[in-house]
C-alpha cells in the first residue's frame, strides 16, 4: 500500500460518496483501520479495509461460537 497524505486522508473522509448511508465509511484508498467519526465522539471503521472485515469475521465467529458451543 503506498502511503497517504494527510491532506489526501481528509479529502477522502469528507467526501459524502465514501459514506454509505451516511454513517458506514467505505474507502479501500484510506489505509486506516479506524478512523474519527463523522459526528460526535467516538471511532468508526473503515468497511474498505481489509483489517476491519477480517477483524468483523473474528467478532462474529466468538459469538456464534459462545451461542453455539
Amino acid at each position: 500500500m503506498s502511503p497517504v497524505s494527510k491532506e489526501r486522508r481528509k479529502q477522502l473522509r469528507d467526501d459524502d460518496a465514501n459514506w454509505k448511508l451516511g454513517i458506514f465509511y467505505f474507502c479501500p484508498q484510506d489505509p486506516a483501520f479506524l478512523i474519527p467519526k463523522r459526528v460526535g465522539i467516538g471511532w468508526s471503521f473503515n468497511y474498505g479495509s481489509p483489517w476491519s472485515l477480517l477483524f468483523l469475521i473474528i467478532v462474529i465467529a466468538l459469538l456464534v461460537w459462545g451461542i453455539f458451543f
